[in-house]
């Protein structure tokens, strides 16, 4: 190369020497001579194998004075591909740094006091050198793809070149399909990072391009697969869990906000989260219990009522799914329970009664009948309030048949000695508790339960000349009797046979007997408008229990048969057969009073009530009359089906 460099400077001297004239002229003059195509072809010869000689040198000059950041050149690369570098080197930019720049700059510094910072010091990657700040986003994506080619966890040896790619990619002014192009590579190899620092600086990236102004839907798209391929690392560490618990709440708010996303971007973020809840499923329950709470920050009425219903319905599906109960593991289960009792407190009635239900099914309430989510409830309430005991009589309705002693907390509310109000919501609650506690009493505390219950049922009764006014707690005492009656079947036997409790069943007996056609007449009523509902059918059930339970005790024996609690929901009406519309009803109307002979008038009109003179009118003539063609069955006479048949002349029929 040294003589290389020496012969071409000799040669380009001795021509000088020889003309005596300048560069210019020499070019000028011997423009169009054979010698002079020779010389210039030497001479570009001669340029282009000293670049090749001494292109490490050139290199490192570049990349340590210039800021240029380009591939290693090998000597086996083509000549192709070294020529493309030297060209991209002859055309980098150079930097703007001037003189006046420099002095003003050293000034500020020597004036400026000095601070001590304290910052994070991002993960260190093998390299010991600093990465360029021009560092150009296409190589960056280039070297992340080459370091996860062979083993994706070699990812966690190029920290410092994710977050540089991350960076790029928050920059709007970046190609759109490098950032695309990034993001796709976190949400498919984002679950190999075990860095701390990088998985935070990955969700605050995303979570910032998905909260600024980007209205680009495969970028946002990305960034929410981005989110969802964090679960696998979140449960790995339960420091990491806040990953999931994030990703689930902006995942859910993108699904809410109809005006701000796309719907495209709001599908990929139902389905993000369907993959974030089959790999992170404790993370996301406990996002959704807490979007349930109250405990959060203040927003607008109307959000708040949708992110709660949101979440009620996402938590229900996912304890009624049978490809996630093996989900439910026994931890996870125990950790909800104990989330659902805290949040309880905080939560409306409908809401409270949806969070029992779902408690309910998880398999180890299940397997015990209900009295793991019973202990957990009574560890964290004292019965004192009128909510306490609200919860206590919701929380009884899924409690199956077993033995659990609650009688120490009722002694402590005083629930067995304090009356039972007959016309407030507490009396029913009051009354529904006790009812749990004869069904689930143990044989030491049965005694204490069915001597109170009779205590509190001769109070409500009174003495038999009116029924109380709210009719479902006298409904919940009579089932607790019933329930501590058969566990002590003697002893009530004993007490049916008193001849004042009977005279007192039947007075109620008789009024029950008397009211039930009025209700039913009412509700029939409200059917043909429309307006009956599931209050409706608690109604009629509550009245047919309160009246079969006093007429067994009248006949001094246990009630027969299964009955249903109303407050149950069990209980539902049939369904009423609307006209298609006015015109063909009154066209039916006419049609039917032609040919029978009935007066015309307005179909669906229902018999006066029972107990009234018009209603006794209206049966004494009906099985008076002589159209009564059932009497006229009955009694052997015609019918449409059964004719006297004369025989013809001749024989023949």
């Amino acid at each position: 190369m040294v003589f290389l460099c020496v012969r071409f400077i000799i040669i380009f001297f001795l021509v000088c020497c020889l003309c005596r004239q300048s560069l210019i002229q020499l070019l000028f003059k011997f423009s169009f001579t054979l010698p002079f195509l020779w010389l210039i072809t030497a001479v570009v010869w001669h340029v282009v194998s000293i670049a090749i000689r001494c292109r490490r040198f050139i290199l490192i000059y570049l990349i340590h004075r210039r800021g240029i950041s380009l591939p290693f050149i090998s000597p086996t690369h083509p000549p192709s591909r070294r020529i493309f570098f030297f060209v991209t080197l002859a055309m980098a930019p150079k930097r703007k740094n001037t003189a006046a720049a420099a002095a003003a700059k050293e000034e500020t510094e020597d004036c400026a006091p000095a601070e001590v910072t304290t910052t994070t010091t991002p993960p260190t990657s093998p390299q010991t050198e600093s990465l360029p700040s021009a560092c150009n986003a296409v190589e960056l994506y280039a070297t992340l793809q080459a370091a996860v080619a062979e083993d994706p966890e070699k990812l966690n040896d190029f920290v410092r070149e994710l977050l540089q790619a991350l960076s790029d990619a928050e920059c709007p002014d970046a190609p759109l399909l490098v950032r695309v192009r990034t993001l796709e590579f976190i949400s498919k190899y984002g679950q190999h990072v075990r860095d701390g620092n990088a998985l935070k600086k990955i969700v605050t990236s995303l979570v910032k391009i998905l909260s600024g102004s980007e209205d680009t839907p495969q970028l946002l798209v990305a960034a929410v697969q981005g989110l969802s391929s964090l679960g696998p690392v979140s449960v790995l560490d339960k420091k990491w869990e806040y990953l999931s618990r994030e990703g689930a709440d902006v995942l859910m708010q993108i699904m809410l906000d109809e005006e701000g996303f796309a719907e495209s971007v709001r599908q990929a973020a139902s389905k993000a989260l369907d993959s974030l809840i089959q790999t992170a499923f404790r993370p996301v329950v406990t996002k959704l219990l807490h979007w349930i709470s109250d405990n959060r920050e203040t927003e607008e009425e109307e959000q708040l009522k949708k992110e709660r219903r949101m979440a009620m319905t996402r938590l229900r599906k996912l304890a009624h799914t049978p490809s996630l109960q093996c989900q439910w593991t026994e931890e996870v289960q125990e950790h909800v329970l104990s989330l659902m009792v805290r949040v309880l407190p905080t939560v409306t009635v409908q809401e409270f009664v949806q969070l029992t239900s779902i408690a309910a099914s998880l398999p180890i309430v299940r397997a015990e009948a209900g009295v793991p989510f019973l202990k957990a409830f009574l560890a964290q309430h004292a019965i004192n309030t009128d909510r306490d005991l609200e919860s206590l009589s919701i929380i009884g309705e899924h409690i199956g048949a077993t033995a659990y002693d609650i009688v120490p907390v009722l002694e402590d509310a005083g629930l067995l000695t304090t009356p039972v109000e007959k016309n407030t919501s507490r009396g029913m609650w009051h009354a529904k508790v006790l009812l749990l506690a004869a069904r689930i009493a143990t044989p030491d505390n049965i005694d204490k339960v069915y001597n109170a219950l009779l205590e509190q049922l001769a109070h409500v009764m009174h003495d038999g000349s009116a029924l109380p006014e709210n009719m479902t707690t006298f409904e919940a005492l009579l089932f607790a009797v019933m329930a501590a009656g058969q566990k002590k079947p003697v002893e009530l036997l004993k007490y049916l046979n008193d001849d004042a409790f009977v005279s007192k069943c039947m007075g109620l007996a008789e009024l029950v007997g008397q009211m039930e056609p009025l209700l039913i007449y009412a509700v029939k009523k409200r059917m043909q408008k429309s307006l009956a509902g599931q209050k409706d059918a608690e109604v009629l059930g509550c009245c047919h229990n309160v009246r079969v339970i006093l007429s067994a005790f009248a006949a001094k024996h246990m009630p027969t048969g299964t009955l249903t609690e109303s407050w149950l929901h069990r209980n539902k009406l049939p369904s009423v057969k609307h006209p298609r519309d006015p015109a063909t009803t009154a066209r039916a109307a006419k049609t039917t009073a032609g040919i029978t002979g009935a007066t015309t008038g307005q179909l669906g009109v229902l018999p006066p009530p029972p107990g009234t003179e018009e209603h006794a009118k209206k049966r004494s003539r009906g099985q008076g009359s002589g159209n009564n063609k059932n009497a006229n069955r009955n009694r052997g006479g015609w019918n449409g089906n059964d004719r006297n048949k004369r025989a013809r002349r001749g024989g023949v029929y």
